[in-house]
This record gives C-alpha cells, structure tokens and sequence, in this order.
C-alpha cells in the first residue's frame, strides 16, 4: 500500500471517530446570582406605656424586585411571622412588653432563596414606661346601722390590670380617730375594704395604691356621708 493510500486512511479513521462521538456541548452558563435585599424596620412609638399599642413595620427592597416572601420581627429574640405584601411592607402590632428596654428587628425571608436574598434590619430600641393607674372608689353601706364598705378597682390606662396592695383609711370629721385596711388587689384588680357599721357623720376614704412593676402609684379620695337609719 502506498504512503497516499496510508494517509487518507488515517484520516477516515479520524474523521469516523469524531463523527461517532457527536458534537461537543457547550460549557454551561454561570448561575445567576441571588438578587441582595434591604430590610429596615420602624416602630409607631420608639417610648410606650405598658399596655400602649404599638406597632412595628418592615420594608424590603430588592434589585430586581419585587420581593417575595415574609417577614419576621423579633423582640428581644421573640419571633413573629408576618406576611409581605405587594409593596414589600409587612406590619404586626407587638405583644405587650414589660417595662424596660427592649430590641425590635426584622428580617426578610425569600420565598425563593436562590433568586432573592435574605436581609435584616438594624436593630431599634423600644423603651417602656410604667403606666399610670385609674382607681374608681365606690362607697356601700352609707348607713349608721348598715355595715360600711369601701371598694377599689384599680385598670392600667391602656387595659391592664394593676396587682398588689392597697391602703384604705376612712377618717371622721371633726375627730382625729381613723381606721386603716391594707389588702391585695384580686384578679380582677378589686379590693373591698369593709369597716362595719360606722357612727353618723362625714367621713373621707382616702385610698392609697402603692404601685407595682408595671403600673405607677395612684392616690383617690372619697367623701360620703353616714346618716342614721
């Protein structure tokens, strides 16, 4: 066989091999990146009262956006889930917190997390203060022969129920005698004080809250008057 007769099969063997072997893929594109996201929070009060409403906000931007998914807020490592809307807001109205200082974030959770990514929000301060307390004084029994009592019921100005004691001190007019009770709020934050039957005159019931953890002191004073029946 002559070198010509050699070389061009050689070169049908080649040529039988690459067409065996089918085209040669193309190198798989880079995977698109997640698109980054900003998350800020807000709150409609930074300084509350216990018990006061407030509510917390979150906005989510991403480029491109849309976002897609929830937000969960936080305080003080608490967590709740709220839905995002269609303008990347989501709100909730905070459970009531003790007073002191507490941490407020929010962070964006994608739905998709391989094509938005996740985001939180610096965190705020959230001071709460004592509330102030409303005491409602109802005197019963204004009789001389009917037994007299005093009765307290005590609400935080937002709703809450106060707790613990309080003092009741009925005085005479024109006498320097006075009886004291000292009792504990109950659940429903009442305190009945019952001094008995009481001799005929004017009297004062000065009542006297001395607060707790979450509620400021309060002072009340009623005046009545004992007739005889």
């Amino acid at each position: 066989m002559s070198a010509t007769s050699r070389s061009l099969t050689t070169a049908g063997a080649v040529l039988l091999v690459l067409t065996s072997a089918g085209p040669v893929a193309a190198a798989p594109a880079a995977a698109r990146a997640a698109a980054p996201s900003t998350t800020t929070v807000t709150l409609s009060t930074t300084a509350s009262a216990y018990g006061q409403t407030v509510t917390a906000s979150a906005a989510v931007t991403t480029v491109p956006g849309p976002p897609e998914g929830d937000v969960v807020f936080s305080v003080d490592g608490l967590a709740i889930k709220a839905n995002l809307g269609g303008g990347g807001t989501a709100s909730v109205v905070l459970p009531d917190a003790t007073v002191g200082q507490h941490t407020v974030t929010a962070t964006f959770v994608p739905q998709y997390p391989t094509s938005q990514q996740s985001s939180t929000s610096a965190p705020l301060t959230w001071q709460v203060a004592q509330v102030r307390t409303r005491l409602q004084v109802r005197v019963i029994g204004k009789g001389a022969r009917i037994p007299t009592s005093v009765q307290v019921k005590a609400d935080g100005e937002y709703g809450s129920r106060p707790t613990g004691p309080v003092e009741v001190v009925v005085k005479r007019a024109g006498s320097r005698a006075r009886d004291s009770i000292v009792g504990q709020l109950d659940r429903s934050a009442v305190l009945r004080a019952r001094f008995g039957r009481l001799p005929k005159g004017r009297y004062r019931a000065v009542v006297a809250y001395g607060g707790d953890a979450q509620h400021l002191p309060e002072r009340q004073v009623a005046r009545f008057v004992v007739r005889k029946r």
